[in-house]
């Protein structure tokens, strides 16, 4: 893995105001294409503002390569002004539209522009996508939510991402970003339990896209899943590529050189087709450690799965109030500010009990979605969050982080219709509808099927999988009880 490619030199930008149909201004810096011709046009539309180092990550390539790149404010944030109607509001994507066509005809663009950017700014250009703006060629959505409620905010029904609102909103500059809609997006988002119009507006129509989208992500990404998802959905021409990376950093030299070659075949009409279906997705393969090319992703139809049952029998698992009261985790990189600061649940729990299997006997190779299939039965609790984590341990007892998911046991109800099955009828990519809350009966059994995030990987002989799992209270007590975990319970791994 490469270190983050930042420009020796960037020039000065020149400040552009482009006023909207409604009377909105959004303000821009653009940086001139080096050519002192018109340039296809590379854009960033951003609430984390223009000036921020972290588009300069992104956007040194484009920069040294003659394109012109600008980067915009949303409504609200920076230098733009208009009332600000909320976080992907459908006034904020009007925006997008009428920013790329107002560039796409600009005397400084030959017509053809790009969306790029991560996160949010990935998020939004599907979103702007979608509309089709003229000029719009391509876009590059890094490591973004496609759904916001089951990606972003609520992942497996538990509040994410919970402090992004005071993080963004207070450097907005604008007051009225900081008031009304401070309190809404904490009262609208985070303060709303259950998935309905308020997320389902924000998330992308990806059937419908049919702009060509090259999708990147790590394989320690809190939005991994949906990247994936929104592969596999779109339509379109696509690409894909994931590495051994976390949410940061944007740009590696692995990802400036695919960059390069996507904004080069759709802006300039250079080098090989990259959507070729028989080779449009680039993955690292944890512990091969390398990238291989392969024909998209695998269909679930295609795969076969491996059943890992690692309970032997009644194993007693602690309740524990909270998640810092877990012991810490196992060895891994923690970006402190991507990962701690977001309460996103990726790599944050300790674990209350572990379940290793037996060492592998022989290479095992392993690529698409893991599901757990928990079996719990608890009393004196009425709700409870389940943390899993994949791992994987060496020979020599070295614990390497892989993979993890988590459900809120009152969101266990199951829409079989938008879940995906194996050939024997057992979910593997489950669809929890998250529109009520089931709380746990005493006594009983319950089954709770745990999206794990996606893994490409190959284990070694001696190598083991350790299952590591942490429950927490989500009712109203705070007294620390037990859920014994069943023998029922088990893992279906990809074998790739």
């Amino acid at each position: 893995m490469t270190e983050s490619v930042r420009p020796a030199r960037i020039p000065r930008p020149l400040p552009l105001t482009v006023e909207m149909s409604d009377g909105g201004r959004l303000s821009v810096l653009r940086y001139p294409s080096s050519t002192g011709a018109p340039a296809p046009a590379v854009v960033v539309i951003t609430p984390y503002r223009k000036e921020s180092a972290m588009h300069m990550e992104l956007l040194a390539g484009p920069i040294a390569e003659g394109y012109e790149v600008l980067v915009a404010d949303v409504r609200g944030f920076g230098g733009s002004t208009g009332a600000y109607h909320g976080v992907l509001s459908p006034r904020e994507i009007d925006d997008g539209v009428e920013l790329l066509e107002w560039i796409a005809a600009a005397g400084f663009c030959t017509g053809r522009t790009a969306l790029v950017g991560g996160s949010y700014s990935g998020l939004n250009q599907l979103l702007i996508a979608r509309r089709e703006p003229r000029g719009l060629r391509c876009i590059a959505p890094w490591v973004a939510p496609a759904d916001t409620y089951r990606d972003m905010w609520k992942r497996g029904g538990i509040p994410s991402h919970t402090s992004w609102g005071a993080g963004v909103f207070l450097n907005s500059q604008r007051p009225e970003s900081q008031t009304d809609i401070l309190r809404a997006f904490y009262q609208d988002i985070v303060g709303t339990a259950f998935d309905g119009e308020t997320f389902r507006a924000t998330s992308a129509d990806l059937a419908s896209i049919r702009v060509p989208a090259f999708f990147g992500t790590g394989w320690f990404d809190y939005f991994l899943a949906g990247t994936v998802r929104a592969f596999r959905a779109l339509p379109g021409p696509k690409r894909l590529q994931i590495g051994p990376w976390s949410h940061e950093p944007f740009l590696t030299e692995e990802r400036r050189e695919e960059l390069s070659r996507w904004l080069g075949y759709w802006l300039r009409d250079t080098g090989e087709d990259p959507c070729a279906p028989e080779g449009n997705a680039v993955l690292w393969c944890v512990g091969a450690d390398e990238f291989h090319t392969r024909g998209g992703w695998p269909a679930t139809s295609d795969i076969d799965w491996w059943r890992w049952e690692p309970v032997d029998g009644p194993a007693a698992v602690p309740i524990l109030p909270s998640i810092t009261s877990v012991p810490p985790p196992p060895p891994t990189d923690v970006h402190l500010m991507v990962d701690v600061s977001t309460n996103s649940g990726f790599r944050l729990w300790g674990e209350a009990a572990a379940f290793d299997s037996a060492p592998c006997e022989e290479p095992v190779h392993l690529l698409g979605p893991v599901a757990l299939h928990a079996v719990l039965v608890t009393e004196g609790c009425a709700d409870f969050d389940l943390n899993a984590r994949l791992s994987v341990v060496g020979a020599d007892g070295d614990v390497r982080q892989l993979t993890e998911g988590r459900l809120r046991a009152s969101h266990r109800a199951l829409d079989e219709r938008r879940s995906e099955h194996t050939s024997d009828g057992e979910v593997v990519l489950p669809g929890h509808p998250h529109e009520t809350a089931e709380p746990v009966p005493d006594g009983e059994p319950v089954r709770l099927v745990v999206e794990i995030y996606p893994v490409h990987l190959r284990l070694s002989p001696g190598e083991r999988l350790r299952l590591g799992v942490t429950l927490t209270r989500s009712d109203a007590s705070d007294v620390p009880v037990e859920a014994t975990l069943l023998p029922a319970t088990f893992v279906l791994l990809p074998r790739g």
